[in-house]
């Protein structure tokens, strides 16, 4: 038996979290695809719990079983037979369904504007991106946080595939959108309305415009006030000298040119 999904996907170093050596990878995909062919998942024990799975343990070694509605989402998947017959346990081997990897979502009644609340048959897999999920909006988006809830379990951010909140109506009720799981978000892989994305960025632009208009008109009204406050000055300034000319003026008619200044004397 090949090692199991969660060893081959396990997170590598923090430089490459995301890159699981492609042999083990090969390894894992053709034992999947063997067992495939020799009608091994066809002729699988399926139960819909974990628990029923692991209280029907009358099976030879190898043999395989599908947990397939269990409530927690991380036990449903795949499962291996160890020990023999009326002995042993069950190993889990998968954390999705095989042949399950397109899961389709409906709205459970609970949705709100920007809360949606889903629930999926067979169940969302508890490992990131292994699965398509596919789902009708049931509201239109009000605000750009949003987000959706699978099975009851805990809620994800929607995010645009470039990693962006939506755009306020971004999502349209009606709309069919498609998506995987990662982490605490749920990525689109299908784009938003196009008319909402063209309607904010309207908005971003109007109000860039209004700032700047904005900006403009003070930097006008101090501009004009400077040049007031410059004209008074140089009218201010004139008079003054008007007025020390007219006293030089006066002080040349003096009744004694012969001494320079006025003849306070004679006043």
């Amino acid at each position: 038996m090949a090692e199991n999904a969660a060893t081959v996907w396990a997170d590598g170093p923090p430089s490459q979290p995301y890159q699981p050596e492609k042999a083990r990878i090969r390894a894992w995909g053709t034992w999947v695809e063997a067992m495939f062919n020799s009608g091994g998942i066809g002729g699988a024990v399926w139960k819909a719990t974990k628990t029923l799975l692991n209280a029907d343990l009358g099976h030879d070694a190898d043999a395989i079983a599908i947990v397939h509605d269990d409530p927690v989402s991380a036990n449903n998947g795949m499962y291996v037979k160890v020990g023999a017959s009326g002995s042993g346990s069950w190993s889990q081997i998968t954390t999705f369904l095989p042949g399950y990897q397109f899961i389709t979502a409906t709205d459970d009644g609970d949705s709100s504007a920007n809360a949606y609340s889903m629930m999926t048959s067979p169940q969302l897999p508890y490992a990131d991106g292994v699965a398509l999920v596919e789902f009708v909006v049931p509201i239109t988006n009000t605000s750009s946080s949003v987000t959706i809830t699978f099975d009851d379990q805990a809620p994800l951010s929607i995010r645009t595939a470039s990693g962006n909140s939506p755009a306020v109506g971004g999502l349209i009720a009606g709309m069919p959108v498609s998506g995987v799981k990662v982490g605490a978000d749920f990525y689109m892989r299908s784009d938003q309305a196009s008319a909402a994305v063209l309607t904010q960025m309207e908005q971003t632009l109007d109000s860039a415009v209004s700032d700047f208009t904005a900006d403009t008109q003070v930097l006008r009204d101090q501009a004009q006030a400077s040049a007031t406050a410059s004209a008074a000055s140089a009218t201010e300034a004139e008079a003054y000298a008007m007025m020390v000319g007219a006293a030089v003026y006066d002080f040349s008619f003096d009744s004694d040119p012969s001494t320079p200044g006025y003849d306070w004397s004679n006043s």
